[in-house]
């Protein structure tokens, strides 16, 4: 019985160590502190997400280049800036009058 306690509370951590790794990926940041970092990129999102608004980061350190976009729930998208279909999509955001900021340096 003692056996099956210690693997239970093994696997038990070992779940909770991949979640915590999963929310703080950077992929999607809720934080706004770190809105100047994306760690990796993901493809463009659906055209149905209210996108709010648009920023050009550079890649630094452990960041990646990428177009980040935040939709109206806070949520960003790092988008790599050489997606296909990327390019459109900013000029869509530019025609509803958002237009991608490059952030100047803290």
């Amino acid at each position: 019985m003692h056996l099956y306690s210690a693997s239970h509370k093994m696997i038990v951590l070992t779940c909770l160590a991949l979640l915590l790794c999963a929310f703080t990926s950077g992929v999607i940041s809720h934080d706004r502190k770190h809105t100047n970092c994306c760690k990796a990129v993901q493809k463009l999102p659906d055209p149905s997400i209210q996108i709010k608004s648009c920023k050009r980061l550079p890649a630094k350190g452990k960041c990646v280049e990428a177009v980040a976009f935040t939709d109206t729930s806070d949520r960003m998208y790092c988008i790599n800036p050489k997606a296909p279909q990327l390019n459109k999509r900013i000029n869509i955001l530019k025609e509803m009058g958002i237009t991608c900021k490059v952030p100047t340096k803290s």
